[in-house]
Order: structure tokens, then C-alpha cells, then sequence
């Protein structure tokens, strides 16, 4: 990829492989550098941000997410019980990077490119195969979880972390509108100043600066994916104009949007 990937969150948890250059992954309580051949966990619901490294034409990212039901079947299952959820539930294990030099890690990142060729085959009963691997993964996961010290997060940091993620939601809905710091403020609500606080501390940035960079992913998606005119993705993303969306995304990208699609499209075909 040849950009950032802004600050979000999904359920799944997710297995990072970095296939090509360096990508720093961060989250709300560490900063991670990974270069070719590392990996990384990502737990269910931790809110990360990605930033590939100079030069960015050389990054390539390979992404497994899965549901906790891929490992334990039904939610209250036994495996459920005693092996997913209390992963989930250590709030200070956000991410553990997988290091190629360190043995157990790159015994482990084999493992995950043996689930891609496994995906790729297609051979008979290669699903099976594909959750027993997963299963054998997840016991390596499971037990650096379980050497992080016992936290019970308080109260507090658990509202903090669904207010911004409440807030994010509604910046992901409406970001093609015009908003304001007030309006995602109150769309909780409260005071614009507590919402300042509240980006600043989880992620680094403004509110505003959250918006452009929605903004900013969804313009490239259409960059690469349709062949609509600058100006008219400049609308449908909420830039307002060409000449300001092309400001915008040279300052992130250095990079013309015109020049972007063309490199994006050039990358999609090399094999």
C-alpha cells in the first residue's frame, strides 16, 4: 500500500504479515516497527493505526482477520470460555509483534504463509486443515497473553475507549458532510473540549485531522477503483473542490491524486 491506514478497530482479530518494506503499527499504548518478514497480533476490538516507512512503493501488507467463533464455534462455548475470551479480555495485550529473528515468532509466521498456500490449493478438506493450523496458532497467542500481568481496566478507560469509538462511527458515516468538532462532540454528547482530549489521548490527533484522514482512505479507494473525474471524488469525499483535495493529499501523499491512481494501477498489475 502506499498510504496510511487510519486509526480504526474491528472485532476480528487480526494477523499481520509484512511482505514487503517497513509498516509502524501503533496503537493507544505502543508503537511497533516491523519490517520485511515480521508479523503482528492485533486483538479484538483494539483501535490501531498503520503508517508505512520511505520507500512506500516498497510495502506490502498481507492481512488474516478472523472471528473468535472460527476457533471456538458458538459464543459460551467451552473453548470460548476457557481459550478466546480471556485473550480478549486482557485489555494491556492490544498487540505482540512477531520479530522473524526470534524463533518461536518465525516458527509462527511460517505457520501463517503455510495457511496461505493451504487458502491457495484449495485441496480436499483444506478448510479443516486451515482452522487445525489456526487452532495450533492460537495456543501460542493464548499463552503471551496469559503472561501479561492480571489487569481489570477501570471504569473509566472503558467508557473513554467506546465514547471514541462512538465518535469515530459517526465521523465513518457522515464524513462526505460538512461536520464540526461540535457536531461530533454531540454526538455522544459532550463538550467539544472533552472531545479534543479524548482524540488527542487515544489516537495523537484532532478531531478534524481524524475526519481528513477518512476522508482522505475513501478518495483513495475510489483513486484506485473507479475511474471517476478528481473533482467529482473531491465532492463525494467532502474536500469541496479539486483544488483543495489536491492540497490535501499531496500534503499526506506527496503524491497529485493523478499520480496516485496511475502508480496504484501500475502496482496492481505487477504479479
Amino acid at each position: 500500500f502506499q498510504a496510511d491506514i487510519p486509526w480504526h478497530w474491528h472485532n476480528e482479530f487480526e494477523f499481520g504479515y509484512i511482505a514487503g518494506g517497513s509498516v509502524v503499527y501503533q496503537t493507544n499504548s505502543r508503537t511497533v516497527t516491523l519490517h520485511k518478514g515480521d508479523g503482528i497480533f492485533i486483538n479484538s476490538g483494539v483501535l490501531h493505526y498503520l503508517h508505512p516507512l520511505e520507500p512506500y512503493r516498497e510495502a506490502r501488507l498481507q492481512t488474516q482477520f478472523f472471528d473468535k467463533t472460527f476457533l471456538a464455534g458458538s459464543p459460551g462455548s467451552l473453548l470460548d470460555i476457557k481459550y478466546v475470551t480471556p485473550v480478549i479480555e486482557r485489555h494491556r495485550f492490544e498487540a505482540f509483534p512477531l520479530h522473524h529473528a526470534d524463533p518461536a515468532s518465525r516458527r509462527f509466521l511460517e505457520g501463517l504463509q503455510e495457511g496461505v498456500k493451504l487458502c491457495h490449493s484449495k485441496n480436499d478438506f483444506f478448510e479443516l486443515h486451515l482452522r487445525n493450523l489456526f487452532s495450533n496458532l492460537w495456543e501460542f497467542i493464548y499463552r503471551k497473553a496469559m503472561e501479561e500481568e492480571r489487569d481489570a481496566p477501570s471504569p473509566r478507560r472503558s467508557v473513554e475507549d467506546d465514547r471514541i469509538k462512538q465518535m469515530m462511527s459517526y465521523v465513518q458515516e457522515r464524513f462526505p458532510e460538512k461536520i464540526s468538532v461540535a457536531e461530533i462532540a454531540a454526538s455522544i454528547p459532550i463538550s467539544e473540549r472533552e472531545c479534543y482530549r479524548l482524540f488527542q489521548n487515544s489516537m495523537g490527533i484532532t478531531p478534524l485531522e481524524y475526519l481528513v484522514s477518512i476522508r482522505l482512505q475513501n478518495a483513495q479507494a475510489l483513486l484506485m477503483n473507479t475511474n471517476k473525474s478528481i473533482l467529482d471524488i473531491a465532492l463525494e469525499t467532502g474536500f469541496g473542490s479539486s483544488s483543495y483535495f489536491g492540497k490535501i493529499f499531496r500534503g499526506h501523499h506527496r503524491l497529485t491524486p493523478a499520480q496516485y491512481r496511475k502508480l496504484s494501477r501500475q502496482k496492481a498489475i505487477i504479479p
